[in-house]
C-alpha cells in the first residue's frame, strides 16, 4: 500500500511539471510580427562559442550571417545579462492546477555586440523584454522557444534604434 502511495504521487507530481508547456514571447508586443525587411549587411561572428547569444542573433535576422570573414563585417558578442525576478512563485499555481492555470514570468536581457569594419568599431547595446508563458495549452505553440523570441525582440529594438 505505501509503494502504492509513492507511486501515485510520484506520478501526480511529474504530471503537473509535465503539464507547464514553456511558450516565450517578444516585448513589446508589436515586436512578435517586426519583419527585417531592410537590405542586410554580410557579416561573421568572431565567436560563434557564445551559443544563446549567436541563436539570437541569427534569429533576429538583421545580417547576413555568412562562414567567410573576407568581405564581411566582424561581429564580437559579449555574454548576455538575463535578469528574472527573485522568485518562483508565479510557476507554482500552472503546476499545482496540471498546467490549467497560465503562469507567466518576464526576463529582461542585457545583449550587446560589437561590429568592426573599415577599422572601426561600433558597439551596440539592447535591452530584451522575453515573457515565459507556462500553460498546458501552450501546447499549440510550440516554436515559440527563448531563442526565436529572443531574436525578434532583437530585431525589433534594432529597427526602433534605427528609425
Amino acid at each position: 500500500m505505501k509503494v502504492f502511495k509513492i507511486a501515485i504521487y510520484s506520478l501526480l507530481i511529474s504530471t503537473s511539471l509535465w503539464s507547464c508547456i514553456p511558450s516565450y514571447s517578444a516585448y513589446p508586443k508589436e515586436y512578435n510580427h517586426a519583419k527585417a525587411d531592410f537590405k542586410k549587411q554580410k557579416a561573421f561572428v568572431v565567436n560563434k562559442d557564445l551559443e544563446k547569444e549567436f541563436k539570437i542573433l541569427k534569429h533576429s535576422n538583421i545580417y547576413e550571417i555568412v562562414e567567410d570573414s573576407i568581405h564581411a563585417a566582424k561581429i564580437t558578442l559579449h555574454p548576455m545579462m538575463t535578469r528574472t525576478p527573485s522568485c518562483g512563485n508565479p510557476m507554482i499555481g500552472s503546476m499545482l492546477t496540471v498546467g490549467l492555470l497560465p503562469s507567466g514570468f518576464p526576463y529582461d536581457i542585457s545583449y550587446s555586440y560589437d561590429v568592426a569594419e573599415n577599422s572601426t568599431t561600433k558597439n551596440y547595446q539592447y535591452k530584451l523584454q522575453v515573457y515565459q508563458s507556462l500553460w498546458l495549452f501552450n501546447i499549440f505553440r510550440l516554436g515559440r522557444t527563448f531563442s526565436k523570441q529572443s531574436g525578434k525582440a532583437l530585431l525589433g529594438s534594432y529597427m526602433a534604434s534605427n528609425k
